[in-house]
């Protein structure tokens, strides 16, 4: 049995102070919108931004149990579907949905998205941790409308690659995108890049792309050791400076907790040590 790998979250009392004001802000909107009389708008993008953080923070609080932790990611999944539906069904139709007993109309807008591919790639995560797997068409049909923006070459060979491991998309050439990748890692041209572009790769892309061609080839020792240094290139990337400390997208590995999802669920594989970024129990329970 592996040592546990520990997290970087600290200050759990200034963590559940901000978890109890995410917490009731959701509420509260969604409290507005019961109070409307028409009953023809929600808050479907502010709660899967608030869910999300919910699930992110409360994983790392005492008070918060593993069941309120699944059903913060769980809420998330569904308020980032509604919230979809609502932008990409065409204008004129409506999204209805039921909210405590009370029936909802939501109109739709039909627009056209530009997300950030980042964003784009947690609410895949998260769909997959939910294991709500019928809701990835919809965000595959925005990749393939080009809804979905790209900073630049590095993360678009990273959406690539995560694609491909996760065989929702097939690459053209794997081998040549990892190969061009590390190019761009051992040119470190940050002038062109950013300062902390090869770092990212390093640490985020190629652990995740070990972690998932140890899964590929059935290898579960493998699976675990790649694992464990994803882990801890993981919190090497989300402890680089101060700023990037403190984010609570960095609390929990949506990519690793992905990859364990579906390593567990494809071959039973599972982990020999514990770790704070990964609440495995979303999807073992």
């Amino acid at each position: 049995m592996r040592k546990a790998l520990k997290s970087h979250v600290g200050n759990l009392k200034g963590k559940q102070r901000v978890y109890d004001a995410t917490l009731k802000s959701f509420l509260k909107i969604n409290q507005n919108a019961l109070e409307d009389e028409i009953k023809a708008r929600f808050g479907f993008e502010t709660g899967y931004e608030d869910q999300f953080k919910l699930f992110a923070i409360g994983h790392h609080l005492p008070s918060i149990s593993q069941q309120e932790v699944t059903e913060h990611v769980l809420s998330a999944q569904q308020y980032l579907t509604l919230w979809q539906r609502t932008l990409t069904q065409p204008e004129g139709d409506v999204v209805s949905f039921a909210y405590q007993g009370v029936d909802f109309e939501v109109p739709a807008r039909g627009k056209k998205q530009h997300i950030p591919s980042p964003d784009w790639l947690n609410m895949v995560y998260i769909t997959i941790i939910a294991g709500r797997y019928h809701d990835l068409n919809a965000l595959m049909a925005l990749l393939d409308s080009n809804q979905v923006e790209f900073l630049g070459i590095n993360s678009s060979l990273h959406c690539e690659i995560v694609l491909h491991m996760l065989g929702l998309k097939t690459s053209d050439d794997i081998s040549a995108a990892i190969e061009q990748l590390t190019e761009l890692i051992e040119n470190k041209d940050t002038s062109t890049l950013g300062e902390w572009v090869p770092f990212h790769c390093i640490t985020i892309t190629l652990g995740f792309f070990d972690v998932m061609r140890a899964v590929h080839q059935q290898d579960q020792e493998g699976y675990r050791n790649a694992m464990h240094r994803a882990l801890e290139m993981h919190k090497e990337w989300w402890t680089h400076d101060e700023d990037f400390s403190g984010r609570f997208q960095g609390y929990v590995s949506l990519p690793l907790l992905t990859a364990a999802r579906y390593a567990y669920e494809k071959f039973g594989f599972t982990l020999d040590f514990e770790s704070g970024y990964l609440p495995t129990y979303v999807y073992l329970k």
